[in-house]
């Protein structure tokens, strides 16, 4: 089995892996106090008195490469500085890296050494779903399910599609093969599938990971996935700064593109041919169980933009209203757990028509290529630009 960071769910989101990165480029995380870094990061940071933020919660930043120890200071890593840069990378870019880069056993705990056999647990997952996705057209898996899959596979995560098609299948019950694993393991593994999550086609809502591609794209994310390799360091913080190197301009590998999934909305939303962050963008609204919920909560047939009323323009429907996201990519996390205290809220979605939601999508993409951006900045940032372009719809407001 794999280990993790239990309990920190909060501080592996990648908008909070932004603004820890901020700080640790610029301050020594291992003398900061609670206080700093809550008021540098919005984190609270909690643990006993006598613990100090370093004693727990270095793991979860060497976890995620964003620092290791060097002369009695937290030295931080490539991974850090590239994240600090707001804009600058995109969330599925460091979750694919992650995915390939998070070893069993992990620099960041003291069971590592150079000389074992590493698996990688984390790229195991995607490798197994996205399998199941394009051969056997099946896109929900079970967390039990993949971390059964991987205990009795005895996968690297290096292996060929054709490898994985021999342990994907109806047949298979791999989840009665948690009970080998001691709780905390098991709690461990659906933490850090919980992490993986924010990749913006994977959704996770009742233990269940939803994969929202067409099987020809999935098949083509499997065959670009990739474990980063050695040769190992002799030590575990040199290990962690070497695995962070190899994280250069956001990705060493180009597999966002996901043109069959989302090819014409692309088109006709006048996106920049190639524009990875919008393409998974319209997938993450594109998931049917936000929209599900959300259509639960607020039956509206009403455009948040134009209100038009779908309803009475399209009586043969129930509605043809699309989910616009507020949140910006950086809120992976959020995007996945609909129904949960660190999920979705409804607030994070309104309701558009699909011409005001092609029209909201051109804004974005002129208003990120003006400021030389790959993503917004930040939430609050992402709303800003939202009512801005309400603000400049100058098109019939139907009563």
């Amino acid at each position: 089995m794999w280990h993790w960071d239990q309990g920190h769910g909060p501080y592996f989101w990648f908008d909070s892996l932004r603004r820890l990165s901020q700080y640790v480029v610029a301050h020594d995380f291992k003398s900061a106090s609670r206080e700093e870094l809550l008021g540098a990061t919005g984190l609270s940071f909690a643990a006993p008195v006598t613990h100090s933020p370093w004693r727990q919660y270095s793991r979860a930043l060497k976890l995620t490469f964003l620092v290791s120890e060097d002369r009695g200071k937290a030295i931080p890593t490539p991974v850090a500085q590239l994240l600090s840069v707001p804009g600058r990378t995109t969330c599925d870019q460091y979750m694919h890296f992650l995915a390939r880069a998070f070893t069993e056993p992990s620099p960041a705990l003291q069971e590592w050494v150079p000389n074992t056999n590493f698996r990688y647990p984390l790229l195991f997952t995607l490798k197994y779903v996205l399998t199941k996705r394009s051969v056997s057209r099946d896109p929900v898996s079970t967390l039990d399910e993949i971390i059964g899959a991987f205990l009795q596979s005895g996968f690297v995560g290096d292996e060929t599609e054709e490898a994985f098609i021999g342990i994907v299948g109806p047949t298979t019950d791999y989840a009665n093969q948690i009970h080998r694993i001691p709780e905390n393991l098991r709690r461990q593994a659906r933490e850090s599938l919980g992490v993986l999550a924010q990749i913006s086609y994977l959704h996770l809502g009742n233990s269940r990971l939803t994969v929202s591609l067409d099987a020809e794209d999935a098949a083509t994310v499997f065959a670009d996935l990739h474990p980063v390799l050695g040769p190992r360091a002799a030590d575990r913080e040199t290990e962690i700064r070497r695995v962070a190197t190899l994280f250069r301009d956001g990705a060493t590998e180009d597999f966002y593109d996901y043109p069959n999934t989302v090819a014409s909305d692309v088109v006709q939303s006048g996106f920049l041919e190639g524009n990875k962050v919008e393409k998974t963008h319209l997938t993450i609204e594109r998931n049917q169980s936000l929209r599900r919920a959300f259509f639960m909560a607020r039956n509206t047939a009403f455009c948040d933009v134009c209100s038009l009323n779908t309803v009475l323009t399209y009586p043969w429907t129930d509605r043809v209203l699309d989910l616009h996201h507020l949140l910006p990519l950086c809120s992976g996390m959020r995007v996945t757990t609909i129904g949960t205290k660190t999920g979705t809220t409804l607030d994070d979605l309104v309701p558009v028509c699909p011409s005001c939601h092609r029209a909201i999508h051109r804004f974005y993409g002129r208003w990120l290529k003006q400021k030389g951006l790959l993503d917004f900045e930040n939430e609050g940032q992402a709303r800003t630009v939202y009512r801005d372009m309400k603000a400049q719809f100058h098109g019939a407001v139907y009563a």
